[in-house]
């Protein structure tokens, strides 16, 4: 007993965990679950996402993936009832499914998921470690841009910036970069830590510095392309940059979920389904195979390449060579087993790319908000593209 009490007490203070020191224990705030009611026009979401959907599987078999990544060892676990949904073409149950998707499976791995939201309504003590999480990646991102300074991890050095108050850290952040960052509250069934103005959980700040580092190192209004872009929170934070002409690609199950936060999160932008008449100036929501295409200014994948077969990675940096001028890579390097049991490994992204070649590195280091992850931006050298 003893010993659970202690793990259960040191456990708010591992510093693998977190990237600062609490010698105060967890800081001041306060979680809210966000819930979702459906609305009048729900439906007819639902019936774009399910038309889309449906027009993507008839397609897929000319372009079906050979290839094994690390969900679909738990496919039908964690798609199952979704997957049901959308080819039963039930448009009301799936807007119900929608608006509350993090209380369900599909989810897991991309958001919050059904398992975290039961964990978190049952353990304080998982919530305060959930809120320490996020403060602490809060705190990362003043401090990536310098509205604080950097906390350093020395003995005999006060550690407070875990501590400095969260709503006037968002209003610098904000400020310093220009736009608003608070995202609408849409999520269903996810865990955020609230602020005065609104809430952000630790995928939203990810989103948010990945858009700003964009919005610094490349030229404003270019046409930009994500690979596997889960619910598309880089998508919307790159719309406040300036950058309007946006393309998501991953498979159809995703583009489902992805679509739905899209068109909720931005009610008055134009967002385009596949097999939609394709515009400018939008953002789209396609499956993987069309990624070939069209030209780009920049591509970008955030924690998902490593989770790919090497071949199939390979063929995606040769198309990427083909297709952009930039491509920027925040993803893990720890090349962990795909799943458990699993003889695959994840991949080095670095390591793939020197393989394939073409590509030049501009800058390398290690990202600002989580732990284990790796920033690279690389110039298609000309002759290869």
């Amino acid at each position: 007993m003893v010993r659970k009490i202690w793990m259960r007490a040191t456990a708010r203070y591992d510093t693998n965990y977190f990237f600062h020191e609490l010698p105060h224990g967890v800081p001041p705030g306060e979680l809210e679950e966000i819930s979702i009611l459906v609305g009048d026009g729900d439906e007819a979401i639902a019936e774009r996402i399910i038309a889309a959907f449906h027009r993507a599987i008839a397609d897929e078999e000319g372009a079906s993936k050979s290839y094994i990544d690390a969900w679909d060892n738990n496919h039908e676990v964690y798609y199952g009832e979704l997957l049901d949904l959308l080819h039963s073409r039930d448009s009301l149950g799936l807007a119900y499914y929608f608006a509350n998707m993090h209380r369900r499976k599909s989810t897991y791995g991309i958001s919050g998921s059904v398992v975290e939201n039961r964990r978190l309504k049952r353990s304080s003590f998982l919530r305060d470690k959930e809120l320490t999480w996020m403060k602490d990646i809060l705190v990362s991102l003043a401090e990536s841009l310098g509205i604080l300074p950097f906390e350093a991890v020395v003995p005999y050095v006060e550690k407070k910036n875990m501590y400095i108050d969260s709503d006037m850290l968002a209003e610098k952040i904000s400020k310093y970069m220009g736009i608003e960052i608070f995202l609408p509250p849409v999520e269903g069934g996810l865990f955020k830590l609230k602020f005065r103005e609104g809430f952000l959980d630790y995928r939203d700040m990810w989103s948010l510095y990945a858009a700003w580092r964009i919005n610094k190192n490349i030229e404003e209004g270019i046409s930009i392309a994500e690979i596997g872009g889960g619910l598309g929170k880089v998508a919307i934070y790159t719309s406040r940059f300036g950058f309007k002409d946006y393309s998501l690609f991953d498979l159809p199950i995703m583009n489902a979920m992805t679509a739905w936060h899209l068109i909720k999160s931005l009610p008055g932008q134009a967002i385009t389904l596949y097999g939609e008449p394709n515009r400018e100036d939008v953002i789209r929501v396609l499956p993987y195979w069309l990624f070939p295409q069209k030209k780009y200014g920049l591509v970008l994948n955030q924690d998902s390449f490593p989770e790919i077969e090497r071949g199939v990675i390979e063929r995606y940096l040769r198309d990427i060579r083909k297709a952009t001028k930039y491509f920027l890579s925040i993803n893990n390097e720890h090349q962990a087993p795909l799943f458990p049991g699993s003889e695959g490994r994840n991949l080095v992204v670095p390591e793939v790319i020197e393989k394939v070649g073409g590509f030049k590195r501009v800058y390398r280091f290690p990202f600002w908000l989580r732990k284990g992850y790796v920033e690279e931006l690389y110039e298609i050298s000309p002759q290869s593209s």
